[in-house]
């Protein structure tokens, strides 16, 4: 993917406001925050790709050929934005580093939140933003939930409105879901013990934990 393609970048977040196809974006999760320095870390993959795909390539000479490759992608983003995946562009999204899947590529959506786009869609090739807020979840995130921050250990070392609180008062604190229904609405619990829906609005807890 070229730096060029996404130039156009800076003007398209404030013009880009249509929903972007479901098909063409994948959410992000927070698996965790790095509790030496803060770095967040994503998982933007499409859920259920397989582990390996088959990649079409041409070869010096000028022939197709067929490779198998994991479909994960790593890249990191820096305080300006810009991702990189050992040196080639990957996306703009806030600072942090990413998993993602494979012809896809970093962004946001219409909220500042990162999510992937398949490559040749989205902000990255002219198209719009994806709306976060078009899309309804069938598990309840309405209502109004404290910030709540964990980074595992021995424990969760969960912190709720900037203070600290013991794991098994967290439930005072924040409802407990089902991770099959979250998982269903598109959300994920992979930031133990939390689960997030596709927007990565805050949900509740994961009952298993519970």
């Amino acid at each position: 993917m070229k730096h060029s393609l996404f130039a156009i970048f800076p003007l398209l977040m404030v013009l880009g406001t249509a929903t972007q196809a479901k098909d063409d974006v994948a959410g992000c999760s927070l698996i965790r925050i790095d509790q030496y320095y803060g770095l967040k870390e994503w998982d933007c993959r499409v859920p259920n790709s397989p582990v390996r795909i088959s990649n079409v390539y041409t070869d010096q000479q000028g022939q197709q050929r067929v490779e198998s490759i994991s479909s994960q992608q790593n890249a990191m983003c820096d305080d300006q934005g810009i991702c990189s995946n050992n040196g080639n562009f990957a996306g703009n999204a806030p600072p942090g580093s990413y998993h993602y899947t494979f012809d896809w590529y970093l962004g946001t959506d219409t909220k500042g939140k990162p999510v992937s786009y398949r490559r040749g869609t989205g902000p990255g090739f002219g198209g719009k933003y994806f709306n976060a807020s078009s899309e309804s979840d069938p598990v309840d995130s309405s209502q109004h939930l404290p910030e709540v921050v964990c980074m595992p250990t021995a424990s969760f070392n969960c912190s709720v409105d900037g203070i600290e609180v013991e794991d098994r008062d967290l439930p005072k604190y924040l409802p407990i879901v089902k991770e099959q229904d979250v998982k269903k609405a598109g959300g994920s619990c992979q930031s133990a013990p939390l689960c997030y829906d596709k927007n990565m609005i805050i949900l509740g807890l994961n009952k298993k934990y519970f």
